[in-house]
């Protein structure tokens, strides 16, 4: 993974943690990074114990834990204690500190079985940089990469990094495509025809073959594989059938001609996790993640607005509240929903809305702009 300079080490002191630290002191001697361990406190602890007493301990076993890791022969920056929601304050830090790369570990359930976790789940949703997921058990290096594609600008990514990956440690690398099937409901009302079927089938493995001349396999044991049918179900089964350590693979997929800040496919295979796994964002993610809340804003209210215009104060208001879901400092979502209560003869919740708005224009909104104003020059000093 090019420029791995700074991993971010996430670790809670149970249950995977140890391989987590693992993890982070092999990436450190392969790539000479820099690790920055993390432990986030949780707010549900009394504020005197994690102030006076949890923060100094931690600190502790952090320091015990930096020195295990150089006496492996890592490289340890800083050891950081934090307080509040783990995947915001590992995310943020990661941000912060400039980390190149996030290692957390998978939640271990009863009985032994493994799947992601709360923390992890909510990590890989909202970090914006590459993130190591471990799973216990699977060897380091691994001996097995898969790397599922979708031909998308954030599948050449996560390709250019399983390469990079498998030519350092030596791992056999199998780089996978779907093409998925219609529905059989639709196949059946639409019939099929075995010529246009063999068409599209020569069709996806043209571009596949023409997707993969642009990378250099140099040096790298690989082997192409394509399915036809559920993309999750075929690359769980994949991973088994090749004993897979590791799947490297986007964040952000392509379906028909849209596309999703968190593919639906990598859900499935994280969810279920087969083995550690790798995810990679596209470049541009912060600015789809915000043209797409944009987006979701606007047709709530162009919705709500018309139905408003038409005397269907109800439907608005339910409209307006989608809208608030996004966005719940939106005053003109609340303005709007204030109108609505109006037709609607609810004079109270009327109110209640207006004067939601108005706080939303005289306080949150300037406080917000100069909470900005703060993080810019704190960030880039």
């Amino acid at each position: 993974m090019r420029g791995l300079k700074r991993i971010l080490v996430a670790t809670s002191f149970k249950d995977v943690a140890e391989e987590v630290l693992q993890t982070g002191v092999f990436l450190s001697r392969s790539f000479g990074s820099r690790l920055l361990l993390l432990h986030v406190m949780p707010d549900t602890l009394p504020a005197s114990w994690v102030d006076e007493v949890g923060a100094h301990f931690m600190m502790n076993e952090l320091g015990s834990k930096r020195k295990q890791i150089r006496e492996a022969g890592g490289d340890v920056e800083d050891i950081i204690v934090a307080r509040g929601a783990p995947a915001y304050n590992i995310c943020h830090h990661a941000e912060l500190k400039d980390a190149n790369l996030i290692v957390v570990g998978a939640s271990r359930w009863y009985g032994g079985e493994v799947r992601l976790g709360v923390t992890a789940e909510r990590v890989l949703r909202n970090a914006i940089k590459p993130v190591w997921l471990v799973k216990p058990g699977d060897a380091t290096p691994p001996h097995n990469v898969l790397c599922p594609v979708d031909h998308s600008n954030t599948s050449r990514r996560a390709l250019e990094n399983a390469i990079q990956l498998s030519r350092q440690f030596g791992s056999h690398l199998t780089v996978m495509t779907v093409s998925e099937t219609m529905p059989s409901v639709y196949a059946r009302l639409m019939g099929s025809d075995p010529n246009v079927e063999a068409r599209e089938s020569r069709q996806v493995r043209n571009d596949f073959a023409e997707f993969l001349e642009n990378f250099d396999f140099e040096g790298v044991k690989w082997e192409r594989e394509v399915r036809e049918g559920n993309p999750a179900a075929h690359i769980l089964a994949v991973a088994e059938a090749n004993r897979c350590d590791l799947i490297v693979m986007g964040t952000v997929g392509r379906t028909g001609n849209s596309r999703v800040l968190l593919g639906s496919v990598t859900q499935k295979v994280t969810r279920a996790m087969p083995c550690s796994v790798v995810t990679v964002d596209d470049e541009d993610f912060l600015r789809l993640r915000l043209e797409s809340t944009i987006t979701a804003i606007e047709e709530h209210l162009r919705e709500a607005e018309s139905l408003l215009r038409d005397g269907y104060a109800m439907e608005a208001v339910r409209e307006f509240e989608q809208c608030l879901l996004v966005a719940p400092i939106h005053a003109g979502a609340w303005e709007g929903m204030a109108a609505a209560y109006e037709q609607l003869g609810d004079h109270n919740e009327a109110d209640r809305c207006r004067q939601s708005a108005k706080r939303v224009r005289d306080k949150v909104w300037p406080r917000q702009i100069a909470t900005d104003d703060l993080k810019r020059r704190y960030l880039h000093r």
